[in-house]
């Protein structure tokens, strides 16, 4: 477990308490947005509750709408997002710019104060006073949820200049003021308080996606992949079968107009291991998207051209280009018939299928065949 750095004038203890018992996501992101904020302008110590909400979200944005993860029962993040959802298309892309910057862009006045209400309404109406609410849990232990804010609120402001230890910010109407002792520990220990709230954060989610693989990996804006092996393995083996073809549109494949798909969306399982990707027409794979494709209609397909590409590389005995498949064949793959590589691939995926249906991927896709593009 991770532990903050002590500092004999402030109440480390509570800070580290904060995320105990945590039942919503809220106060990992309001950190996190606090941190970001000072970490760009250590002198900005008066900001804005909106703005750190509106930094919440674009944190939030690629686990919860991207990578589907589920934040809880009491998750309030997820009515923000469908709000923005339904006003304007996000551009997930991996050079796309930010949430922020596209909100800013696309949407209209009347649209803004409106997800000022939202964000409101679901964000910032609770964390700012319950994030701080250890640092003062004497005071407020047998208050009624009605009054607790109000009692922080006075409580914060009271103690700000008194008893700065306590005091991480003043709350306000409109903004906090990050008390200056704070704000110092912040900016010196700054990499280990991030490693604390992803330590917890992980925790969390774990607990809220106890099926989904690669939490790790689906915490922040996904980097850009690396399919260089993928490539190699995919052209060497179209080089000498050159009749392959694609197995959602059965249009022959090209040096041209190769792209790599991921069966699974690599939205779901966060890695470029061999046995989920093939090879599409570029068209196919944009117009696939992050979408889960028909099992019934594909899997055979996928099993029968996944099989013919690890004999082609048995065969010439490329054992490392099949390191991939080891993970989830854990047998000599030379013994495998094409049923039983069949079955092992089929057993392996529809958890899978099933999991990420639960977590929202839009399933299932078939390719039109009415697209001629």
């Amino acid at each position: 477990m991770i532990s903050l750095p002590e500092n004999e004038k402030l109440d480390v203890s509570s800070l580290a308490g904060v995320f105990q018992n945590t039942t919503n996501s809220y106060k990992f992101y309001w950190f996190l947005a606090i941190l970001d904020i000072l970490q760009e302008d250590g002198t900005q110590l008066t900001i804005s509750k909106k703005e750190i909400a509106l930094r919440m979200l674009s944190r939030v944005w690629y686990p919860l709408d991207y990578f589907k993860l589920s934040f809880g029962a009491q998750d309030g993040f997820k009515q923000v997002a469908t709000f923005i959802s339904s006003k304007i298309e996000i551009d997930n892309r991996l050079n796309a710019p930010n949430l922020l910057a596209q909100i800013n862009q696309k949407f209209s006045p009347e649209e803004v104060t409106d997800l000022g209400r939202e964000i409101n309404k679901n964000l910032i109406r609770w964390v700012p006073f319950r994030f701080i609410r250890p640092f003062f849990s004497a005071e407020t232990q047998r208050l009624s949820d009605q009054n607790v804010n109000s009692a922080i609120e006075k409580l914060s402001n009271e103690l700000f200049d008194t008893e700065p230890g306590r005091v991480m910010y003043r709350i306000s109407a409109e903004c906090i003021q990050v008390n200056p002792l704070w704000v110092s520990y912040f900016q010196k220990h700054s990499s280990i308080l991030r490693g604390f709230i992803f330590w917890h954060l992980v925790k969390f989610i774990q607990k809220n996606n106890p099926n989904v693989i690669g939490l790790t990996e689906k915490l922040e804006k996904p980097v850009k992949r690396d399919l260089n092996l993928a490539s190699r393995f995919w052209k060497g083996y179209l080089a000498e079968n050159p009749d392959v073809t694609c197995i959602y549109s059965d249009r022959p494949i090209t040096s041209q107009n190769l792209s790599l798909d991921h069966f699974l969306p690599w939205s779901y399982v966060a890695h470029d291991q061999l046995w989920n990707i093939i090879p599409v027409p570029k068209t196919i794979n944009f117009s696939k998207g992050n979408c889960l494709p028909s099992f019934e209609l594909y899997f055979e397909r996928l099993s029968t051209l996944q099989y013919g590409a690890v004999q082609f590389y048995r065969e010439k005995e490329s054992m490392k280009m099949l390191e991939d498949y080891d993970q989830i064949f854990k047998t000599d793959l030379r013994t495998l018939s094409i049923e039983q590589f069949s079955a092992i691939l089929k057993n392996h995926l529809l958890p899978h299928f099933q999991t990420a249906r639960n977590l929202g991927f839009s399933y299932p896709y078939i390719y039109d065949t009415s697209f001629t593009k």
